[in-house]
Protein backbone atom coordinates (compact mmCIF):
# COMPACT_ATOMS: atom_id res chain seq x y z
CA UNK A 1 0.00 0.00 0.00
CA UNK A 2 1.10 3.10 -1.41
CA UNK A 3 1.58 5.73 2.42
CA UNK A 4 0.78 9.09 1.49
CA UNK A 5 2.09 12.42 2.83
CA UNK A 6 0.10 15.39 3.93
CA UNK A 7 0.90 18.67 4.90
CA UNK A 8 -1.91 19.51 7.62
CA UNK A 9 -4.06 22.39 5.89
CA UNK A 10 -3.51 24.95 8.81
CA UNK A 11 0.11 24.51 9.38
CA UNK A 12 1.50 27.69 7.73
CA UNK A 13 -1.57 29.61 8.94
CA UNK A 14 0.28 31.69 11.25
CA UNK A 15 3.50 32.26 9.29
CA UNK A 16 3.77 35.60 7.93
CA UNK A 17 6.01 38.36 7.43
CA UNK A 18 8.29 37.93 10.44
CA UNK A 19 9.41 34.38 8.25
CA UNK A 20 11.52 36.51 6.07
CA UNK A 21 12.62 39.06 8.53
CA UNK A 22 13.85 39.07 11.69
CA UNK A 23 11.56 40.44 14.63
CA UNK A 24 14.97 42.34 15.45
CA UNK A 25 15.33 43.47 12.00
CA UNK A 26 11.77 44.71 11.71
CA UNK A 27 11.54 46.66 15.46
CA UNK A 28 14.54 48.38 14.49
CA UNK A 29 13.29 49.80 10.64
CA UNK A 30 10.17 51.01 12.64
CA UNK A 31 12.62 52.88 14.94
CA UNK A 32 14.46 54.54 12.10
CA UNK A 33 11.34 56.32 11.42
CA UNK A 34 10.26 53.86 8.30
CA UNK A 35 7.03 53.87 7.49
CA UNK A 36 4.61 50.70 6.07
CA UNK A 37 2.41 52.69 3.41
CA UNK A 38 -1.16 51.92 4.83
CA UNK A 39 -1.07 53.58 8.55
CA UNK A 40 -3.45 51.55 9.34
CA UNK A 41 -1.35 48.67 10.04
CA UNK A 42 -0.03 48.26 13.57
CA UNK A 43 3.31 48.46 14.29
CA UNK A 44 4.47 44.73 15.12
CA UNK A 45 5.63 44.32 18.59
CA UNK A 46 7.96 42.40 19.81
CA UNK A 47 5.92 40.04 21.39
CA UNK A 48 3.84 39.25 18.38
CA UNK A 49 6.68 38.33 16.62
CA UNK A 50 7.94 35.87 19.55
CA UNK A 51 4.78 34.63 19.08
CA UNK A 52 4.56 34.37 15.50
CA UNK A 53 7.73 33.14 15.73
CA UNK A 54 7.03 30.39 18.08
CA UNK A 55 4.83 29.03 16.11
CA UNK A 56 7.08 28.67 13.08
CA UNK A 57 9.60 26.86 14.86
CA UNK A 58 6.81 24.81 15.99
CA UNK A 59 5.94 23.97 12.42
CA UNK A 60 9.28 23.29 11.83
CA UNK A 61 9.90 21.02 14.64
CA UNK A 62 6.68 19.08 13.38
CA UNK A 63 8.16 18.51 9.86
CA UNK A 64 12.12 17.40 11.16
CA UNK A 65 10.31 14.80 13.63
CA UNK A 66 8.21 13.22 11.05
CA UNK A 67 4.80 13.54 13.29
CA UNK A 68 2.28 15.44 10.65
CA UNK A 69 -0.78 12.58 10.42
CA UNK A 70 -0.33 9.48 8.26
CA UNK A 71 -2.79 6.87 7.15
CA UNK A 72 -3.07 4.18 9.77
CA UNK A 73 -2.87 0.49 8.35
CA UNK A 74 -4.73 -2.07 9.68
CA UNK A 75 -3.75 -5.79 8.48
CA UNK A 76 -6.06 -7.98 6.66
CA UNK A 77 -8.45 -10.17 8.16
CA UNK A 78 -6.93 -14.10 8.41
CA UNK A 79 -8.34 -15.79 6.00
CA UNK A 80 -8.09 -19.96 5.69
CA UNK A 81 -4.67 -21.42 5.50
CA UNK A 82 -5.78 -23.46 1.96
CA UNK A 83 -6.86 -20.18 0.48
CA UNK A 84 -3.51 -18.65 1.63
CA UNK A 85 -1.45 -20.68 0.27
CA UNK A 86 -3.31 -20.54 -3.20
CA UNK A 87 -2.80 -17.02 -3.18
CA UNK A 88 0.77 -17.71 -3.33
CA UNK A 89 0.88 -20.40 -5.31
CA UNK A 90 -1.49 -19.20 -7.87
CA UNK A 91 0.88 -16.00 -8.10
CA UNK A 92 3.99 -18.37 -8.76
CA UNK A 93 2.05 -20.35 -11.33
CA UNK A 94 2.25 -17.31 -13.32
CA UNK A 95 5.95 -17.96 -14.39
CA UNK A 96 5.11 -19.20 -17.40
CA UNK A 97 8.50 -19.63 -19.29
CA UNK A 98 12.04 -18.15 -18.20
CA UNK A 99 12.62 -15.62 -15.56
CA UNK A 100 15.66 -13.33 -16.11
CA UNK A 101 16.40 -11.00 -12.91
CA UNK A 102 19.64 -8.33 -12.99
CA UNK A 103 20.50 -6.35 -10.34
CA UNK A 104 23.08 -5.74 -7.83
CA UNK A 105 24.59 -8.24 -4.91
CA UNK A 106 26.39 -7.34 -1.65
CA UNK A 107 27.15 -9.95 1.24
CA UNK A 108 29.49 -11.76 3.23
CA UNK A 109 31.35 -15.39 3.28
CA UNK A 110 33.36 -17.61 5.29
CA UNK A 111 36.02 -19.44 3.80
CA UNK A 112 37.06 -23.22 4.92
CA UNK A 113 39.70 -21.34 6.30
CA UNK A 114 37.59 -19.37 8.44
CA UNK A 115 38.97 -16.02 6.86
CA UNK A 116 35.84 -13.75 6.29
CA UNK A 117 35.27 -12.00 2.98
CA UNK A 118 32.65 -9.78 1.33
CA UNK A 119 31.18 -8.77 -1.93
CA UNK A 120 29.87 -6.35 -4.24
CA UNK A 121 28.88 -7.66 -7.51
CA UNK A 122 26.48 -7.12 -10.39
CA UNK A 123 24.04 -10.14 -10.69
CA UNK A 124 22.11 -12.09 -13.37
CA UNK A 125 19.62 -14.39 -12.35
CA UNK A 126 17.57 -17.30 -15.13
CA UNK A 127 15.39 -19.61 -13.63
CA UNK A 128 13.10 -22.02 -15.16
CA UNK A 129 10.97 -24.04 -12.80
CA UNK A 130 11.03 -26.12 -11.26
CA UNK A 131 14.79 -26.32 -10.74
CA UNK A 132 17.09 -24.90 -13.91
CA UNK A 133 18.91 -21.83 -12.16
CA UNK A 134 21.62 -19.60 -13.32
CA UNK A 135 22.98 -17.19 -10.88
CA UNK A 136 26.52 -15.32 -12.62
CA UNK A 137 27.64 -12.71 -10.35
CA UNK A 138 30.34 -10.36 -11.79
CA UNK A 139 32.47 -7.51 -10.92
CA UNK A 140 33.01 -4.90 -14.68
CA UNK A 141 32.17 -7.96 -16.54
CA UNK A 142 34.69 -10.63 -15.41
CA UNK A 143 32.82 -13.27 -13.24
CA UNK A 144 33.67 -13.48 -9.68
CA UNK A 145 30.94 -16.39 -8.66
CA UNK A 146 28.36 -18.60 -10.68
CA UNK A 147 25.58 -20.42 -9.31
CA UNK A 148 23.87 -23.40 -11.93
CA UNK A 149 21.62 -26.00 -11.73
CA UNK A 150 20.06 -28.45 -14.57
CA UNK A 151 17.86 -31.39 -14.39
CA UNK A 152 20.89 -33.26 -13.51
CA UNK A 153 23.81 -31.61 -11.97
CA UNK A 154 24.10 -28.29 -9.50
CA UNK A 155 27.03 -26.36 -9.70
CA UNK A 156 29.29 -23.38 -8.38
CA UNK A 157 32.58 -21.70 -9.27
CA UNK A 158 34.76 -19.72 -7.65
CA UNK A 159 36.78 -17.15 -9.68
CA UNK A 160 39.60 -17.08 -6.89
CA UNK A 161 39.92 -21.11 -6.97
CA UNK A 162 39.29 -20.75 -10.54
CA UNK A 163 37.45 -24.08 -10.24
CA UNK A 164 33.94 -25.55 -10.62
CA UNK A 165 32.29 -27.72 -7.97
CA UNK A 166 29.42 -30.07 -8.62
CA UNK A 167 27.07 -32.56 -7.15
CA UNK A 168 24.39 -34.53 -8.74
CA UNK A 169 20.56 -34.10 -8.12
CA UNK A 170 19.25 -37.07 -5.99
CA UNK A 171 22.98 -38.37 -5.66
CA UNK A 172 24.76 -35.80 -3.97
CA UNK A 173 22.41 -34.85 -1.26
CA UNK A 174 24.56 -33.37 1.22
CA UNK A 175 26.11 -29.94 0.35
CA UNK A 176 30.00 -30.13 -0.28
CA UNK A 177 31.53 -28.08 1.79
CA UNK A 178 32.87 -26.03 -1.22
CA UNK A 179 30.21 -25.22 -2.41
CA UNK A 180 28.43 -21.69 -0.29
CA UNK A 181 25.18 -21.88 -1.49
CA UNK A 182 22.56 -24.65 -3.65
CA UNK A 183 20.95 -23.08 -6.48
CA UNK A 184 18.24 -24.31 -4.91
CA UNK A 185 18.70 -22.48 -2.12
CA UNK A 186 18.86 -18.92 -3.97
CA UNK A 187 15.35 -19.68 -5.40
CA UNK A 188 13.92 -20.54 -2.28
CA UNK A 189 15.19 -17.63 -0.44
CA UNK A 190 13.36 -15.43 -3.37
CA UNK A 191 10.11 -16.87 -3.02
CA UNK A 192 10.11 -18.42 -6.43
CA UNK A 193 8.88 -21.65 -5.48
CA UNK A 194 5.87 -22.87 -4.70
CA UNK A 195 4.21 -23.53 -0.62
CA UNK A 196 3.92 -27.66 -0.97
CA UNK A 197 -0.01 -28.41 -0.47
CA UNK A 198 0.69 -32.13 -0.21
CA UNK A 199 2.25 -34.40 2.95
CA UNK A 200 6.08 -35.79 2.16
CA UNK A 201 5.96 -39.17 0.61
CA UNK A 202 6.42 -40.61 4.40
CA UNK A 203 3.36 -39.39 5.11
CA UNK A 204 4.77 -37.54 8.21
CA UNK A 205 4.93 -34.01 7.26
CA UNK A 206 1.72 -31.67 7.85
CA UNK A 207 1.36 -28.15 7.59
CA UNK A 208 -0.17 -25.96 10.37
CA UNK A 209 -1.22 -22.21 10.39
CA UNK A 210 -0.35 -19.54 13.15
CA UNK A 211 -1.47 -16.04 13.29
CA UNK A 212 0.61 -13.04 14.37
CA UNK A 213 -0.08 -9.04 13.95
CA UNK A 214 1.50 -8.57 10.85
CA UNK A 215 1.83 -12.11 9.12
CA UNK A 216 0.09 -15.25 8.65
CA UNK A 217 2.14 -18.33 9.14
CA UNK A 218 2.16 -21.43 7.42
CA UNK A 219 4.54 -24.12 9.73
CA UNK A 220 5.65 -27.64 8.44
CA UNK A 221 5.75 -29.94 10.81
CA UNK A 222 7.91 -33.02 10.37
CA UNK A 223 7.41 -36.37 12.75
CA UNK A 224 10.66 -38.42 12.36
CA UNK A 225 11.02 -41.99 12.94
CA UNK A 226 10.87 -41.91 16.30
CA UNK A 227 7.67 -39.85 16.75
CA UNK A 228 9.55 -37.03 17.66
CA UNK A 229 8.00 -33.30 16.60
CA UNK A 230 10.01 -30.77 14.62
CA UNK A 231 9.75 -27.61 12.59
CA UNK A 232 10.56 -28.18 8.99
CA UNK A 233 9.70 -24.96 7.24
CA UNK A 234 8.19 -21.67 7.90
CA UNK A 235 6.32 -19.64 5.53
CA UNK A 236 5.62 -15.67 7.00
CA UNK A 237 2.44 -14.44 4.19
CA UNK A 238 2.13 -10.90 4.82
CA UNK A 239 -1.31 -9.65 5.76
CA UNK A 240 -1.45 -6.82 4.18
CA UNK A 241 -1.76 -6.77 0.76
CA UNK A 242 -0.70 -8.62 -1.60
CA UNK A 243 -0.84 -11.67 1.20
CA UNK A 244 2.62 -12.98 -0.42
CA UNK A 245 5.60 -14.16 1.20
CA UNK A 246 7.70 -11.98 3.18
CA UNK A 247 9.94 -14.04 5.40
CA UNK A 248 10.90 -18.19 4.38
CA UNK A 249 13.17 -20.24 7.02
CA UNK A 250 14.16 -24.09 6.46
CA UNK A 251 15.39 -25.64 9.19
CA UNK A 252 17.42 -28.70 9.64
CA UNK A 253 16.41 -32.81 11.66
CA UNK A 254 17.91 -30.20 14.83
CA UNK A 255 15.99 -27.28 14.29
CA UNK A 256 18.57 -25.15 13.45
CA UNK A 257 17.79 -22.63 10.78
CA UNK A 258 19.55 -23.61 7.59
CA UNK A 259 18.75 -20.59 5.78
CA UNK A 260 16.10 -17.79 6.10
CA UNK A 261 15.45 -14.91 3.78
CA UNK A 262 13.46 -11.79 3.74
CA UNK A 263 11.64 -10.57 0.67
CA UNK A 264 10.15 -6.57 0.48
CA UNK A 265 8.85 -4.68 -2.38
CA UNK A 266 6.86 -6.49 -4.36
CA UNK A 267 6.45 -5.03 -7.84
CA UNK A 268 4.52 -6.78 -10.81
CA UNK A 269 6.89 -8.42 -13.97
CA UNK A 270 3.79 -7.53 -16.54
CA UNK A 271 0.26 -5.36 -15.87
CA UNK A 272 -1.52 -7.04 -13.60
CA UNK A 273 0.05 -10.24 -13.60
CA UNK A 274 3.11 -11.92 -11.57
CA UNK A 275 3.98 -10.36 -8.92
CA UNK A 276 7.88 -10.43 -7.30
CA UNK A 277 10.03 -8.96 -4.93
CA UNK A 278 12.60 -6.09 -5.91
CA UNK A 279 14.87 -6.87 -2.79
CA UNK A 280 15.62 -10.21 -1.31
CA UNK A 281 18.19 -10.95 2.12
CA UNK A 282 18.95 -14.08 3.00
CA UNK A 283 20.83 -16.13 5.40
CA UNK A 284 22.89 -19.21 6.11
CA UNK A 285 24.04 -19.60 9.59
CA UNK A 286 25.52 -22.42 9.68
CA UNK A 287 28.19 -21.14 6.78
CA UNK A 288 27.66 -17.72 8.21
CA UNK A 289 26.95 -16.90 4.32
CA UNK A 290 24.97 -13.74 3.91
CA UNK A 291 23.15 -12.66 0.59
CA UNK A 292 21.58 -9.36 -0.11
CA UNK A 293 19.90 -9.27 -4.06
CA UNK A 294 18.61 -5.93 -5.26
CA UNK A 295 16.79 -6.42 -8.56
CA UNK A 296 16.65 -3.77 -10.98
CA UNK A 297 14.76 -5.66 -13.34
CA UNK A 298 12.58 -8.92 -13.61
CA UNK A 299 11.30 -9.83 -17.07
CA UNK A 300 10.03 -13.12 -18.61
CA UNK A 301 12.73 -13.94 -21.53
CA UNK A 302 12.04 -16.33 -24.75
CA UNK A 303 14.34 -18.46 -26.24
CA UNK A 304 15.71 -19.87 -22.99
CA UNK A 305 15.54 -23.30 -22.46
CA UNK A 306 15.84 -26.98 -20.38
CA UNK A 307 19.24 -27.15 -23.35
CA UNK A 308 19.69 -23.42 -23.61
CA UNK A 309 23.68 -22.51 -22.74
CA UNK A 310 22.64 -20.88 -19.35
CA UNK A 311 21.73 -23.96 -17.74
CA UNK A 312 24.30 -26.28 -19.35
CA UNK A 313 26.38 -27.83 -16.80
CA UNK A 314 30.11 -27.66 -17.09
CA UNK A 315 32.01 -30.63 -18.49
CA UNK A 316 33.78 -31.30 -15.96
CA UNK A 317 30.38 -32.20 -14.08
CA UNK A 318 29.99 -34.95 -16.46
CA UNK A 319 33.58 -36.25 -15.42
CA UNK A 320 32.31 -36.93 -11.40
Amino acid sequence: MRRIDRWPAHAGRHIDVCQSTSCGDMLARWSGGQRHRHAAVPLPTSSDCVTRSALLFSAVAVVLSGCHPRPERFPLEPIPMRNAIQIVNENTGEVAGTLRASGFVDGRFVLPDGRRGSYHLDGILFYLAPIYVRFDLKSFGDRKFLFGSNADYYWYYDREADTYQCGRHGVDDELSPDIPISPEQIVDALGLTPIPTEVSVAGQSQAVQRIVHEYQQILFIVHDDENHVRLQKEYWLDRYWPRLVRRVIFRDADGVVEMESKLDNYRPVTPGGLLLPQEMTAAWPKTGAQMRFRVRKWQLVEGVGPESLQFTAPGVCGDQ
